[in-house]
């Protein structure tokens, strides 16, 4: 019953949080141990600049080979673009380093997508891909782009986007500009129809005002992603909290199962909980599919 209910596989599954890193930063990079994100962001695109490319990349492919820095948790390796001087060189490194999790930047269409692909099974990988969504192409083709298979994550990017497009970054009010507000819908049913994570980060005023770190990652929460991704390590906490299920929102999920499928066997044509709130059959696809992700994500204890 309710086959359609898709989830990303294991481990990605449960991932609530995701953080990068400068990876040529040595005092940052020494605090990953205490970082309690569900998954890294091993990055030689956007976090290091011209110069120190070739340098990132030796670092990067060491952890790529042996990622037990990181505790077991999820470690997701981010080339350059093929386009660029380094990207290729960035991919043969990380295949032969025997990648597990790559995600691919500015990407296009399918057929891009496809293309790194082949080349990294070439050189003997065949990683778990997060397509990262971040052109105007990309958000017109993302069905295709979820579609591919080994993808099971989408993160979006309204930043490359906005230069992509040329549409400003922040409107007059001096949050995210609405316009990308389809983009992000279209990432969210792609995500669902697919079974991928999908991945926001929020562009903020005052990026250590957490109480605004927070209202803007439940909007994306409630938009329908499924995980966030940060560079500041005091965020990290706050995306767990509202991208994983609580003690509370589980019980909630099991009360609603329990209840729909006692008044389904008995016959009875209403159904209600205890507090009188009507149930439909949407409520109880919704707990099935919260218990389901629940399963894997780390639950975080109910308030007192």
């Amino acid at each position: 019953m309710f086959e359609h209910l898709r989830q990303p596989p294991a481990p990605y599954a449960g991932i609530r949080s995701i953080i990068e890193t400068p990876i040529l930063d040595e005092y940052k990079w020494a605090k990953i141990p205490t970082i309690p994100a569900d998954a890294f962001l091993i990055d030689l695109e956007d976090a290091v600049p011209a110069p120190g490319k070739e340098r990132a990349r030796d670092i990067a492919v060491e952890y790529v080979k042996d990622p037990s820095y990181f505790d077991g948790r999820v470690t997701i390796a981010r080339p350059n673009h093929l386009s660029t001087p380094w990207g290729a060189e960035d991919i043969d490194a990380f295949a032969e380093a025997g990648v597990k999790c790559m995600a691919y930047p500015k990407l296009e269409t399918a057929e891009e997508l496809i293309e790194v692909q082949e080349l990294l099974r070439s050189k003997g990988a065949d990683p778990d891909i997060f397509a990262i969504v971040e052109t105007s192409r990309a958000v017109l083709e993302i069905d295709k782009i979820a579609a591919v298979d080994k993808v099971v994550g989408i993160m979006f990017g309204s930043g490359d986007l906005s230069v992509d497009a040329g549409i400003p970054l922040f409107g007059r009010n001096g949050l995210l500009n609405p316009a990308f507000e389809w983009a992000k819908l279209r990432t969210v049913l792609a995500g669902a129809a697919y079974g991928r994570l999908t991945v926001d980060v929020a562009f903020l005023k005052n990026l250590r005002d957490l109480d605004e770190v927070r209202v803007r990652y439940t909007e994306a929460r409630q938009l329908g992603f499924t995980t966030g991704v940060t560079f500041y390590p005091p965020h990290v906490p706050v995306l767990n909290d509202i991208f994983g299920p609580s003690a509370a929102d589980l019980d909630e999920a099991e009360e609603i199962i329990a209840t729909y499928e006692a008044a389904i066997d008995a016959g009875n044509p209403a159904v209600t909980l205890a507090s009188g709130k009507t149930l439909l059959v949407h409520d109880y696809e919704k707990a099935l599919r919260f218990r389901e992700r629940a399963a894997s994500d780390p639950v975080e204890p109910a308030d007192e």
